[in-house]
């Protein structure tokens, strides 16, 4: 308490009367991340797997862990997870809180110091955020919607989170962010494409498929995760046969051997 009372001297210049205290912590800087986020059935996710030096990120973070994990663990609780999609968790998530580290730490060093370098690093990097592509590049570290999970796709929406699109299906208007609200896969055919809607009805009680149209469509087809990122797309005017192929693959990859052949 007497330290505590003596920073407020400092900063404010005079005494404030400080009573008996419920909860004191101190902050200190913590930036460390597990090696693994998995050994057999431990799975470790949010503080358990990581620590930032900056507040606010650890917990949009720690909640992504658990989104991220929840939708697999519960299709392996049910029996139709692919072997390798417990694994899914570590390679994905280990990756975001790697790139979470990295804009934390780049956090502290412009807060620490005094000296006229750093003061110079921060009017240099106020003067950059003035621009908007970098304001706007930076934010997106920071809330993580930059994130692209590794994956061996090599369409550019692969592995990102799901833009939430406004969807005109017949009879109603609905957002991606309310599809989700199910927790269950969805196949959206932007394009009207039977031949991948008849592949994605061989998962009928996992996977819901959705034509619908929307304005300015980032694929023909888009296969978002329970989580709401996109496992695989379609890319625009794509040949049926190649198309078909890689939904088919994709859904197998993170949904399971089909349900009807």
């Amino acid at each position: 308490m007497a330290e505590l009372g003596a920073s407020i001297r400092r900063v404010l210049g005079f005494d404030l009367p400080l009573g008996e205290p419920s909860r004191l912590s101190r902050y200190v800087f913590q930036d460390r991340q597990a090696e693994n986020y998995r050994a057999g059935r431990v799975f470790l996710a949010g503080d358990a797997a990581h620590l930032f030096p900056a507040t606010g990120t650890a917990l949009n973070c720690g909640l992504s862990d658990t989104v991220n994990l929840a939708w697999k663990l519960a299709a392996a609780v049910q029996g139709w997870a692919p072997a390798s999609l417990l694994d899914t968790y570590h390679t994905e998530r280990h990756y975001a809180g790697a790139r979470a580290r990295l804009q934390t730490r780049a956090q502290v060093a412009l807060r620490r110091g005094g000296d006229p370098a750093a003061e110079a690093l921060r009017d240099v990097l106020t003067e950059l955020l003035t621009d908007d592509p970098a304001a706007h590049r930076l934010g997106a570290l920071v809330g993580a919607t930059d994130l692209r999970y590794p994956t061996p796709e090599t369409h550019p929406l692969t592995g990102t989170f799901a833009p939430n699109l406004t969807l005109h299906t017949d009879p109603d208007i609905v957002t991606v962010a309310e599809l989700m609200h199910t927790s269950r896969p969805v196949l959206l055919d932007f394009a009207d494409r039977p031949e991948l809607r008849e592949v994605a009805e061989r998962w009928p009680l996992r996977v819901d498929v959705i034509t619908a149209k929307t304005d300015n469509p980032p694929a023909d087809a888009l296969l978002i995760r329970p989580d709401a990122y996109i496992a695989w797309a379609a890319d625009f005017a794509e040949p049926a046969e190649t198309a078909a192929s890689g939904l088919h693959q994709a859904l197998s990859t993170w949904f399971g051997a089909p349900m009807t052949h």
